[in-house]
């Protein structure tokens, strides 16, 4: 018999050696993968957010948010927990000038500190992605065909610049065209109808589109190992609705298999964020959310050939560590069992006292201490533990099988308690029996483990409902 506990520390040591083996393949140059190959390759990213992206003047722009200069520390700290992958969010428009050569020219010392942040996770053999961030205004790139040109061209010295920095890099950087483009102030800034676009948003879209193709082809004529670099491409506003709707159209691409797609979810929104919300417990009307988010991914996007990435999800800190909890067994869950991998918004406000929606600390970056080390390690567990491991032939002295569905548990000793946990870690339901026999309704088709609980212990079963 295999008891639950030795099972979770069995996850927990398998998601260890994955993060260890994982980066001593990495060692050395990773090349000629494919955009497929090398997101299956991403277990799970951490976003080093509001700190390089931060919109302050100089050198030292990267605390005028409040955040600490980076160290390397943090992104030690990060890959000790298991995330082999960060997202670097950088802003660049505070730090350009027209020196003849480039309208937006990057100031020497901001691209050095921006690299020195990037080698201290590609030094850790963990991927990296930069992109360019909080630059949509109208002074540099912003999606209506006013700005058409400037935008284009501002992206294209961005990136032209910045690949051949870089050039030299192997294929874990990764660059992101753009972050959140959309109509700043319009009243559809942040929510659209994919199904009937408003004119302005439309106009967007198709702006967003050739905006991503300027950024793609300058990353490609830069040099270097940027044919073989991969690149992320978000649509309006980076959300699934953005990627989905009829005008959204991917760039062409010199090179072969080296592009997918970004979406940011933070969702559901009333759960995840959304501060006119009193209850912020957990519901499991929110599950269908979710599948209803990965769903589109897999149907509208990944159906067309391009990997996805969710380059920015989390639950803001609303006293509710529980709840959070779950809300990270189904997101990340989906996350592993659809093949999307999933970067951790961190921008190390524990609470935000302005705004409950953008409070998503996680690594408290002075102390180098997580504020809440249980909401890392159920975000590991969930990706570690894998129901494919689990034998049907665990407990001599009980059964579960699947009838219709039901699933049926007998026993030949008495019976404490059963859980029913989806394949993407929810918890579908929970008994108390005190008898030999119970049954548990799951009204869906699916992959399912039944906990039992006797007085022999815990022991677990895959159940597959068809």
């Amino acid at each position: 018999m295999k008891h639950l506990a030795n099972v979770l520390k069995t996850a927990l040591s398998v998601a260890a050696s994955f993060c260890l083996t994982t980066n001593t393949a990495f060692a050395g140059n990773l090349s000629g993968k494919s955009a497929n190959e090398l997101a299956k390759m991403i277990r799970v990213g951490w976003n080093l957010g509001n700190s390089l992206d931060a919109t302050g003047q100089g050198a030292n722009a990267e605390t005028s948010w409040g955040n600490p200069r980076t160290t390397k520390q943090m992104f030690d700290k990060v890959k000790e927990a298991g995330f082999n992958a960060v997202r670097i969010p950088v802003s660049w428009s505070t730090h350009v000038s027209n020196n003849g050569q480039y309208q937006f020219a990057i100031d020497g010392q901001w691209m050095a500190r921006v690299k020195e942040v990037v080698n201290y996770a590609y030094d850790n053999g963990m991927f990296v992605i930069i992109n360019i961030h909080h630059d949509n205004d109208q002074w540099h790139m912003f999606p209506s065909n006013q700005y058409l040109d400037q935008s284009k061209k501002y992206v294209t010295d961005i990136w032209t610049q910045v690949a051949k920095e870089f050039a030299d890099y192997d294929q874990h950087l990764i660059f992101e065209t753009i972050n959140e483009p959309r109509v700043v102030g319009d009243p559809n800034e942040w929510y659209f109808d994919p199904s009937n676009p408003t004119a302005s948003v439309s106009e967007a879209i198709g702006c967003i589109n050739q905006i991503n193709q300027a950024a793609v082809d300058a990353i490609r004529n830069a040099g270097g190992n940027n044919m073989d670099r991969l690149v992320g491409c978000p649509g309006y506003v980076g959300s699934i609705d953005g990627v989905t709707t009829n005008n959204f159209r991917a760039p062409n691409d010199k090179a072969q298999n080296r592009l997918w797609i970004s979406v940011h979810a933070y969702t559901p929104y009333d759960f995840c964020m959304n501060p006119s919300i009193q209850n912020h417990s957990w519901d499991q009307k929110f599950y269908y959310d979710i599948q209803w988010l990965y769903n589109s991914i897999r149907d509208k996007v990944m159906s067309k050939g391009y990997p996805v990435y969710i380059g920015e999800t989390s639950s803001s800190n609303y006293h509710n560590v529980e709840d959070r909890k779950q809300w990270e067994r189904c997101f990340f869950g989906f996350s592993k069992e659809y093949g999307v991998p999933c970067f951790l918004w961190d921008n190390n406000q524990e609470f935000n006292q302005k705004d409950g929606a953008e409070s998503h600390g996680y690594l408290n970056r002075n102390s180098l201490q997580w504020y809440e080390p249980s909401l890392i390690q159920t975000i590991m567990e969930t990706l570690g533990y894998d129901p494919s491991s689990v034998k049907d032939e665990i407990a001599n002295e009980w059964n579960a099988y699947a009838e219709g569905k039901t699933v049926r548990i007998k026993s030949n000793v008495e019976i404490k308690n059963v859980d029913v946990i989806s394949i993407n870690g929810v918890k579908i339901a929970s008994l108390v029996s005190g008898g030999n026999e119970c049954s548990v309704d799951v009204n869906h088709n699916g992959v399912y483990i039944v906990v039992i609980n006797t007085e022999n212990g815990k022991s677990v079963k895959k159940i597959i409902i068809k």
